[in-house]
């Protein structure tokens, strides 16, 4: 009877430890999938900010019917919009520490009836400006 009088206690103690290690891995994965979703929120401002400063192309193209650029912050990012050529609209936004840069490219078809401007979006991609340097495209 001796010999077992400390078994139940080591019993717990193993226990207790089991469960701290569980929590602790709980307590790491709940911290990284915060962190993740944090990173996607971000992500998706910066899409909606660019995609706002596309829609913004698109009205004064509308409304002016010229080409130019523009830059703006639109809460804590910064969006610059531009349509140097006819018939594309580039707008970009980024965070403010431009850890968050996201593209939207919109090309348009623009029709002049009856004194109205009318614009037609014919595709939106949402690739790097740069990339179309490749294809020999514009550059930003």
């Amino acid at each position: 009877m001796n010999r077992r009088k400390g078994s139940l206690s080591m019993m717990l103690l193993l226990f207790m430890t089991a469960l701290l290690t569980v929590s602790v891995a709980f307590v790491f994965y709940e911290g990284r999938s915060g962190e993740s979703v944090l990173r996607y929120r971000k992500g998706l401002v910066s899409v909606y900010a660019a995609e706002s400063g596309a829609n913004w192309a698109l009205a004064s193209l509308s409304q002016k019917g010229t080409a130019g650029e523009i830059s703006f912050s639109l809460n804590d990012r910064t969006v610059a919009v531009s349509f140097p050529q006819e018939g594309a609209i580039l707008s970009q936004a980024e965070d403010g520490n431009r850890d968050y840069r996201r593209y939207v490219n919109l090309t348009y078809k623009k029709d002049e009836e009856e004194g109205k401007t009318r614009i037609q979006v014919k595709d939106i991609k949402s690739e790097s400006w740069k990339d179309k340097d490749s294809g020999g495209g514009y550059q930003k």
